[in-house]
């Protein structure tokens, strides 16, 4: 028998046969079979898969208390994590608050913002114009350059000292990466990508509602023990609210100078790079191309059809893959989320990875030969005609609807 008896999983070698089905079975590798199976408690995630597989009953296991919950804090407010791009808020920002204001109105919370960086202090009349409650202002020479490392840390103990309920984060290029580190400091889940966020009445946690299986279906996802309650969610989606200058709200400074930041980490110099494409943030009307452009040449029409009318061309993942469009401009599931006044649809097919992207758009116009394309049932209008056939039309339908 093992000779560990304070380990949980113990090995009765009078009855082991030695067959190595548990090493087998054993997913973390913690088994190593010579005369008797020897376990390595390091690796043990005491998972019982070992004991269930003997065929003999040569591994016994004793029940394992659950550790000891530590008394759960009081947890108030409605955090957003406000962006700022060249000295100016992101658009995502105002798109959470909004969101932010409208939670708040069910969960009877304060929208709170949170402002990290150097020399910003400025930008939190904006927030509170655009919705915030209250603005965290952690403003300190060191946070001028964004490191992922130093902001997540700052983040982090800000949050362990104030206790937010939820936090949400815009799924930007830095959202991203911060999102993650700042969720796995605080040992709390995080929802990515997500296209709704809604409050349950009754229980009071938030319904964080995103594509899942590959875009397939729309997955709501809860944290009922940890917090805060953090979601990431990309540009374009949500609504901002119309900024009031008249509105009230508290500034609270955070003193971060003498903040130890990462010392294994620091910005060079920093390179401005233009991205390939048009830009998709701030178009109010949007050309997306699909599969069903056949030809470089078909792209070429629709983009004297964009310049005619003032608008961005972007394509789904099919055109990208065809090299239609540059993947800088790709809408869908995994590219671009947009909320243009006006999105047109040609020869995309509608899958629900593409119209989960632009469910935003305030009108729609489809166009695909195929009446049964799932992309008309999201559309405002739709012409059932070959790409070619409708170029045409779209001139005149455009200024109907714009």
């Amino acid at each position: 028998m093992s000779k560990n008896r304070a380990f949980p999983l113990r090995v009765q070698e009078e009855l082991c046969v030695g067959c190595g089905l548990c090493a087998s079975s054993c997913a973390y590798q913690a088994i190593e079979m010579g005369d008797f199976p020897k376990i390595d408690a390091d690796r043990c995630r005491l998972c019982g898969s070992c004991v269930q597989s003997c065929p003999v009953g040569a591994l016994e296991m004793d029940e394992v208390a659950p550790a000891a919950e530590a008394p759960k804090q009081e947890t108030s407010g409605i955090w957003v994590l406000a962006e700022v791009e060249d000295g100016a808020l992101a658009p995502v920002s105002r798109e959470l608050l909004g969101k932010a204001v409208a939670l708040s109105a069910k969960l009877r919370q304060p929208v709170e913002a949170v402002l990290v960086g150097g020399r910003i202090a400025a930008l939190a009349q904006e927030l509170i114009a655009c919705g915030a409650d209250r603005v965290h202002v952690v403003e300190a020479p060191a946070l001028g350059q964004f490191v992922e490392e130093n902001y997540s840390r700052v983040l982090a103990d800000l949050a362990g000292r104030l206790h937010p309920d939820i936090l949400l984060v815009g799924a930007t290029q830095r959202g991203r990466g911060l999102s993650a580190r700042l969720a796995a400091l605080l040992h709390t889940g995080l929802t990515a990508d997500c296209t709704e966020l809604d409050i349950d009445t009754e229980s009071g946690l938030l319904h964080q509602i995103r594509p899942a299986f590959g875009g397939n279906l729309m997955a709501t996802i809860v944290n009922p023990t940890h917090r805060p309650q953090m979601a990431s969610v990309r540009p374009g989606v949500m609504k901002a609210l119309e900024a009031d200058t008249a509105r009230k709200g508290e500034v609270v400074r955070h003193d971060y100078s003498a903040f130890a930041m990462d010392s294994r980490v620091s910005v060079l110099n920093e390179t401005a790079e233009a991205a390939g494409g048009d830009s998709l943030e701030g178009s109010h009307i949007i050309i997306g191309i699909g599969r069903g452009v056949k030809d470089k040449a078909c792209v070429a029409e629709i983009r004297r059809l964009a310049d005619r009318i003032g608008a961005a061309v972007a394509g789904s993942r099919a055109a990208v893959e065809a090299g239609l469009v540059d993947a800088s401009v790709q809408v869908g599931q995994t590219g671009h989320t947009v909320a243009p006044d006006l999105y047109i649809a040609i020869g995309i097919s509608g899958q629900i990875q593409h119209t989960a992207a632009i469910t935003g758009a305030r009108t729609i116009i489809a166009v695909n030969p195929d009446r049964t394309a799932p992309i008309f049932s999201v559309a405002d209008y739709g012409l059932a005609l070959p790409v070619e056939e409708a170029l045409p039309q779209l001139m005149n339908l455009i200024p109907a609807v714009v």
